[in-house]
């Protein structure tokens, strides 16, 4: 392409490639026989615009990649010689083909069903036959004969990437229920994994000795986990990112089992080898937005079973907001509230504290109900209950309830 400044025609691409004898058949290809060609070559030629990024630097700027001063490789403008060498690999295959030729020999008629047995196991061999008709020694190359036997190649290996990768879709449905629960759809957690299952079928080389599932199996995993760091989030975070946030929740689950508890920050920093202001930072900027559409209530107290009719955009007051803001005096009284409230909590058990910062939103702000925060904690609602009365039994004090009463002036005046 670079050489002729155009795209190839198929008999200039098929004589590149080896097949260069003369048929005796004229080669017209037809509009079907130009699907062969790879995707996105039709757009080779077109002018970009200069003002457009396409990688990692400008249109007009050279390099591939990063590295803006490599140069770029030479395209080769032949193909070399190719052999199968697949009889010498794999001689079991030479063996059923024969044993098989025997059996048709032997048995020559056969109710229906044999037959069209038969014919289908014929059609599954008929790549494999097709390679063994083009050269009488193993020693010839593969890539060698006419313009036509190049095309029927290539239909033919068209035909067997599109068989394994419908034949391995079971494969990716598997690999996509796995992460089913976290932000993506299934269809297009299944849709991304049969793009590297695609990929995979490009990729895979028998000759290695490893299974095409084996194989197959981490290009599909890639697809699957780089579309959850791309479409889980409203605000998408870099892939290195999400696996390490991954890698923070496997770790939390694994110390919450051993210690009984949530484990604290430092404790899950320990245990990832980071400080603990770097685990800190990490959490604050990689939090998950909150939409202000959303219902107040996932689960409508008065109505079980549906979500509440009320936003959460609903409960906040714009210009309670724009006031706490513009007065100094109201951003004071404020945060005095909040460490009187904090030195009341103090009398209070871990349980009591974390069911009164849970029910009334004393940590982040939202409410939750009974049966909330009965699954949060894994507890029953019966005890929530009980925590939350004895809690709220033991704040009910005259100088706590003065206290309060004093900022509930100073705030709403």
């Amino acid at each position: 392409c670079e050489n002729l400044l155009r795209l190839p025609s198929l008999e200039e691409w098929a004589v590149a490639c080896g097949f260069d004898e003369v048929s005796n058949e004229r080669f017209i290809p037809t509009e079907a026989d130009e699907k062969i060609r790879p995707a996105g070559a039709e757009t080779m030629f077109e002018e970009q615009n200069p003002h457009m990024f396409v990688g990692n630097g400008l249109a007009t700027h050279a390099g591939p990649g990063r590295g803006r001063g490599r140069a770029k490789k030479p395209a080769p403008t032949t193909l070399g010689d190719f052999y199968d060498d697949s009889t010498e690999r794999f001689p079991s295959l030479l063996v059923d083909d024969e044993s098989a030729e025997e059996d048709e020999e032997t048995v020559p008629n056969e109710n229906d069903m044999r037959s069209s047995s038969r014919r289908t196991r014929e059609d599954s061999s008929s790549s494999s036959s097709l390679l063994q008709k083009q050269h009488k020694t193993p020693q010839e190359p593969i890539n060698r004969g006419t313009p036509l036997d190049f095309l029927e190649m290539m239909y033919t290996a068209k035909e067997a990437k599109q068989r394994m990768v419908q034949c391995n879709m079971r494969l990716v449905v598997s690999i996509a229920r796995k992460y089913s629960n976290v932000g993506v759809n299934l269809q297009d957690l299944v849709q991304e994994g049969s793009l590297g299952l695609t990929r995979a079928a490009e990729k895979f080389e028998p000759s290695k000795g490893f299974k095409f599932s084996t194989y197959a199996s981490w290009w599909i995993q890639q697809a699957v986990f780089r579309s959850i760091a791309y479409h889980s989030r409203t605000i998408r975070l870099p892939v290195h990112v999400h696996n390490l946030l991954n890698r923070v929740r496997r770790v939390r689950m694994t110390l919450e089992q051993d210690l009984g508890r949530s484990p604290t920050n430092e404790e899950i920093a320990e245990q990832l080898d980071m400080s603990t202001s770097k685990f800190n930072k990490m959490l604050r900027l990689t939090r998950r937005s909150i939409s202000l559409e959303m219902p107040k209530y996932q689960s409508n107290p008065k109505d079980l079973g549906h979500e509440s009719e009320d936003l959460l955009g609903d409960t906040i007051d714009a210009a309670a907001v724009v006031q706490d803001e513009s007065s100094p005096e109201k951003r004071v009284d404020r945060r005095l509230f909040h460490e009187d409230l904090r030195e009341m909590l103090e009398i209070l058990e871990d349980d009591e504290r974390k069911v009164i910062c849970a029910r009334y939103g004393l940590s982040d702000g939202l409410t939750r109900t009974v049966t909330a925060v009965a699954a949060q904690m894994k507890e029953s609602k019966a005890w929530v209950r009980s925590q939350e009365c004895r809690a709220l039994r033991k704040l009910r004090r005259p100088w706590y309830e003065k206290r309060l009463k004093e900022h509930q002036n100073s705030l709403t005046n």
